[in-house]
């Protein structure tokens, strides 16, 4: 079942504030705000937890998240589509990134964010390659999505081979999108 954003009533003066209009607005509100699980503010944060080979080329590659800390309204699976996070609640969200290649002194790298298989608007950073460490980089963007949307964390590297994704704690792709507004 989908949820929604609850709202707080306005009232006229001289309306007696009730126990069942506290609870189905204020309290309502403040547990949407301050709630955990699938009671609070819509949240996730996944990353994968092994290499991933990106090809040569200017194509966009999702990266698969096969682990999660959290996702409090089960907008992602890591069994099917798993680099896609399924917006379950309509809102502006904050949508972050990050990730890294392996060393190679050729081409350029990007990372990016996309939203129903499309870039977002600010959603990427793209780099040249660098010749003794690996490549990374952070993404973020702030979007408007419906219930249905996807949102995906995505690279491509043009080193004129196929690359590896890092996968360790600091460096590994991540992608981690909260609800903030109505």
């Amino acid at each position: 079942m989908t949820r929604i954003v609850p709202t707080i009533a306005s009232e006229t003066p001289a309306n007696f504030l009730t126990g069942a209009l506290w609870n189905a607005n204020v309290k309502a509100m403040g547990d949407f705000l301050m709630g955990s699980g699938s009671n609070g503010v819509p949240r996730f944060k996944g990353y994968a937890s092994t290499s991933q080979a990106i090809a040569t080329g200017t194509t966009d590659t999702p990266i698969t998240l096969d682990t999660e800390d959290y996702d409090s309204d089960n907008g992602h699976s890591t069994t099917t589509n798993s680099s896609r996070y399924v917006i379950q609640v309509a809102g502006t969200y904050r949508i972050a990134g990050t990730g890294a290649l392996a060393t190679n002194a050729t081409g350029n790298r990007k990372l990016g964010i996309n939203i129903n298989g499309v870039n977002a608007r600010g959603g990427a950073i793209q780099g040249a390659a660098i010749a003794s460490n690996s490549w990374s980089g952070v993404v973020y963007t702030e979007q408007v999505l419906g219930v249905g949307d996807y949102v995906e964390l995505v690279c491509w590297q043009t080193s004129g081979g196929s690359l590896n994704t890092s996968a360790t704690t600091g460096f590994g792709p991540v992608l981690m999108v909260s609800w903030f507004s109505g």
